[in-house]
């Protein structure tokens, strides 16, 4: 965790394929390696929130590789059978908020 604090990803496009999905195009930057990986992008509804704001709330999933971002894990338990998958499912639960930014404190 030292050498790689943070995870980031930045979009680079979006693609609809439905009424309310859409493909989030972007690259993924994890342990030092970038790829690119698609998000599979859901809508889920819109609602009043208790601070008189409006939120939307959003579902994102992708589907990665160990071996693409160099996580080698090879562990096998006695019986033969791999401990730990090949591929980490990724799931996000996103809100955004309608309105001005509030004011930045110092």
């Amino acid at each position: 965790m030292a050498q790689f604090p943070r995870i980031t990803y930045a979009s680079t496009g979006l693609t609809p394929v439905g009424s309310d999905r859409w493909t989030v195009h972007g690259d993924l930057t994890m342990r030092g390696v970038v790829r690119r990986v698609d998000l599979d992008l859901a809508y889920l509804g819109t609602g009043q929130d208790p601070w008189g704001g409006v939120r939307a709330a959003y579902r994102a999933t992708a589907e990665l590789r160990r071996e693409d971002f160099a996580m080698h894990y090879n562990q096998v338990v006695a019986a033969g059978i791999a401990a730990i998958g090949t591929t980490l499912r990724v799931e996000l639960d996103i809100q955004t908020v309608q309105g001005d930014l509030p004011p930045q404190t110092a």
